[in-house]
């Protein structure tokens, strides 16, 4: 771990961590700005939630949107990926009787979410080596006449392959699309959210944006902003979207209020090139960690995250999700926070990199990995 970085965040240093996708890491000084947002709303509650709240919830929202490039108007404050899959199923009134195609790299909870308004799910399977068509047709095979909504993955969360976006959403129109970009904010360049085509994009920026847990930023086309609501009617009902989103009764908003600290950070850090530099160091990591397991490192026709990338672990480890779950806990016992998983039958590594990484964690990981599973 690089102590210069590291010491900048609340990292356990007995641990190496090599898992950033997962739940991010809030650095020390954003965490200090949300205890200060924390203390001024003790300090002066009726204040706070009555008086100043409002205005500083609609800059922290403006700072959030202007990070990702779209308009202020476009963009309102959730909690995380999981409501903001919530809202839109709201606000379509997905129900019974309704098909929503998702993807079998998709996050678990948008499943269980459609599931649970009765909902059915249609799945657009494609494997690690598929190209951009053999993806389209995919979740155009995948379309019914019920077909309500299309949710895709811009960074997937279990295999981290960059899927193509546009195209899909010109493929399936018109039925909506709702992007799944939980990894995305400060992880992806060149962003361009409004020519992609689709109808609602939500973003976690607790990973690689630095903000505390619980913010995230949900974008929706023009023609679609009058149809969402939060999930919780409370005083910003009412109010025009996205300002309708801001003040939701007594819950803990300090997140929200750390957002410009956490994006002052990320530039301080380095910003793009701090990106680049991670993404170089994760493609050296990687092939290191595949060459001592004797296994490619190259898995797909379409690219990787930047910052997020599969290993293949040797035949006959972590098959299956309880293979892969012992392995995780042997693997952390030996001090590595890295996941391994299972899909398609097969078992992998989950390799991410950050600021605090260099090249010597991944040297370490692979001589533990050849000592536990074996290798080339």
């Amino acid at each position: 771990m690089r102590a210069d970085v590291v010491d900048l965040f609340e990292l356990d240093p007995a641990l190496t961590h090599l898992n950033h996708g997962a739940f991010g890491a809030v650095p020390r000084v954003v965490r200090e700005a949300q205890d200060r947002a924390r203390a001024r709303i003790e300090a002066a509650p009726m204040r706070a939630f009555r008086d100043e709240l409002p205005h500083q919830l609609a800059a922290a929202r403006e700072s959030a949107a202007a990070f990702l490039g779209v308009a202020p108007d476009s963009a309102a404050l959730v909690r995380n990926v999981s409501e903001g899959v919530a809202v839109v199923l709201q606000a379509l009134r997905i129900g019974r009787g309704d098909d929503v195609v998702v993807s079998n790299h998709g996050y678990r909870t948008v499943t269980l979410a459609v599931q649970a308004n009765g909902g059915t799910v249609r799945e657009a399977a494609f494997d690690l080596t598929a190209s951009t068509t053999d993806i389209v047709a995919a979740f155009t095979d995948a379309l019914t006449p019920d077909t309500r909504l299309v949710v895709i993955d811009q960074i997937t969360s279990p295999t981290a392959l960059l899927l193509p976006l546009a195209e899909v959403a010109a493929a399936v129109a018109p039925v909506p699309v709702l992007v799944d970009a939980a990894h995305v904010p400060g992880a992806l360049p060149d962003l361009d959210i409004e020519a992609l085509g689709v109808a609602y994009w939500v973003g976690n920026l607790h990973k690689w944006a630095f903000a505390p847990r619980s913010a995230a930023v949900l974008w929706a086309a023009p023609e679609r902003r009058d149809g969402l609501r939060p999930l919780v009617t409370s005083w910003s009902h009412g109010a025009p979207y996205p300002a309708s989103f801001d003040l939701q009764g007594t819950v803990d908003h300090s997140a929200w209020l750390a957002i410009p600290d956490a994006i002052d950070f990320w530039q301080d850090l380095g910003g793009w090139d701090q990106v680049e530099r991670n993404a170089a160091l994760l493609r050296r990591g990687a092939d290191h960690v595949a060459k001592a397991l004797g296994a490619g490192s190259e898995l797909s026709g379409i690219p990787s995250a930047p910052c997020m990338t599969l290993v293949p672990l040797p035949g006959g480890v972590a098959e299956t999700t309880e293979a892969a779950e012992s392995l995780w806990q042997q693997v952390y016992a030996a001090g590595f926070v890295v996941p391994p998983l299972s899909f398609g039958g097969r078992g992998f590594v989950r390799l991410a990199a950050h600021a605090y990484n260099d090249e010597d964690d991944y040297a370490r990981l692979a001589e533990t990995l050849v000592t536990l599973v074996g290798g080339g």
